[in-house]
């Protein structure tokens, strides 16, 4: 059985998801952020893209704002405290960098196509399994046992980390939506180990990064719709942490993502009143947090939350 990967075409709508690498040697091709000289970095904050430029001074951008920020004192790295508003910054160690957003805390930014530890992908006929952490990789095969763990280096292009061990391994990371053929997850790289000869297929990265970094705007109930100007909305936080409106009330919980599921444990909800039809809707709502299953991305990139009510469909809305 071998994992299924989406079109390039479904593959833009529904993922705007960047890993950032950790490898054991620097990348020299990319301005040093923080030394002074000018640099342009474009990373992606889970589902959240943003651009920064400037040396001293910094112009961020997230969606149609801008925020000027200025170097501040840190005892690593670099970071950028917005003018005014101490609750907006940007940190950056080596190439990937922390984003505090009017007091949000955002998942990891980072570029395109690379790895952030500690990493994990799998795949299935052979089953095989691969971790990256601490700058080094190891390799599970069936039939063949976990390798010795090799530290790792950056290879020649983005995505890609090698080894010099005995034997060698060579990882690619893409960024594309994959689902795992065994469970159904969807993770947010398609990923390809080369060893001895073999090259193995499978999914990697954090499944998180798909939901966390902006807001969901629920457009369909069960197949049902929803009521004109009713608003509902997920939030999920890098923090295990889930937000957002019902209907009327406004809602938080926790959410928990497994190797198989999504779960939503017990969301509390404010305590207004509102239209019968609205709390109606907003038990629907709630019903199928309760009792979600799992997610998944339709062929336009909506957001699928699978319940055993039935599922909740959610575009982003950043």
């Amino acid at each position: 059985m071998h994992t299924n990967i989406l079109p390039s075409a479904v593959l833009a709508a529904a993922l705007t998801t960047l890993a950032g690498c950790s490898t054991s040697a620097p990348d020299t091709t990319v301005p040093r952020i923080g030394g002074g000289e000018p640099f342009t970095a474009e990373l992606n904050c889970g589902r959240l893209p943003i651009s920064a430029k400037g040396d001293d001074d910094l112009l961020l951008t997230v969606g149609d704002e801008q925020f000027a920020l200025s170097r501040a004192i840190s005892a690593s790295g670099a970071r950028y405290v917005a003018a005014g508003e101490p609750e907006t910054s940007l940190w950056f160690k080596g190439q990937q960098a922390w984003l505090v957003l009017r007091g949000d805390d955002y998942p990891l930014c980072a570029p395109s196509d690379s790895i952030i530890e500690p990493y994990r992908a799998a795949g299935n006929e052979p089953f095989w399994s691969v971790t990256l952490e601490g700058g080094q990789l190891t390799l599970n095969r069936l039939n063949e046992g976990e390798s010795p763990a090799q530290p790792y280096m950056a290879g020649e292009t983005a995505g890609e980390v090698v080894t010099s061990g005995n034997p060698p391994i060579r990882l690619q990371a893409s960024d594309q939506l994959c689902r795992d053929t065994m469970s159904g997850m969807p993770y947010p790289q398609q990923v390809s180990v080369q060893v001895d000869g073999v090259t193995l297929n499978g999914c990697g990265g954090d499944p998180g990064r798909l939901l966390q970094g902006g807001e969901w705007v629920v457009e369909d109930i069960n197949g049902g719709g929803i009521i004109d100007r009713s608003r509902v909305t997920l939030n999920f936080w890098r923090n295990g942490q889930v937000n957002g409106r019902a209907s009327c009330n406004s809602f938080m919980g926790e959410y928990q993502l497994t190797g198989e599921s999504l779960t939503i444990n017990q969301p509390a909800t404010t305590r207004m009143a509102c239209a019968p039809s609205l709390m109606e809707q907003e038990q629907r709502v709630l019903r199928n947090l309760q009792s979600l299953q799992g997610f998944d991305f339709d062929d336009t990139g909506a957001l699928l939350l699978r319940s055993a009510e039935g599922s909740l469909k959610a575009r982003l809305e950043h």
